[in-house]
């Protein structure tokens, strides 16, 4: 049986490594995401929203929304 799960991470990014983030925005290059855009994860794997720990209530608003609206389609 496959089942969606919510993984919850907090990444480090070194904003002037020019491998991981070559355009120093960690929020939209990280190893992370940088995995999830080139599909080395075996399973589908979903980005459903990145912001800086500092936005964490809004951001956990947005999440809510997301998970929503992928409940919703």
């Amino acid at each position: 049986m496959i089942k969606k799960v919510l993984v919850t991470l907090l990444v480090t990014v070194d904003t002037e490594d020019d491998i991981i983030t070559p355009n120093g925005d960690p929020l939209t290059q990280n190893v992370v995401l940088n995995h999830i855009e080139n599909d080395v994860y075996m399973y589908p794997v979903e980005e459903i929203y990145t912001s800086h720990i500092s936005d964490y209530v809004e951001h956990s608003k947005r999440v809510q929304k997301r998970i929503e609206d992928l409940y919703h389609d």
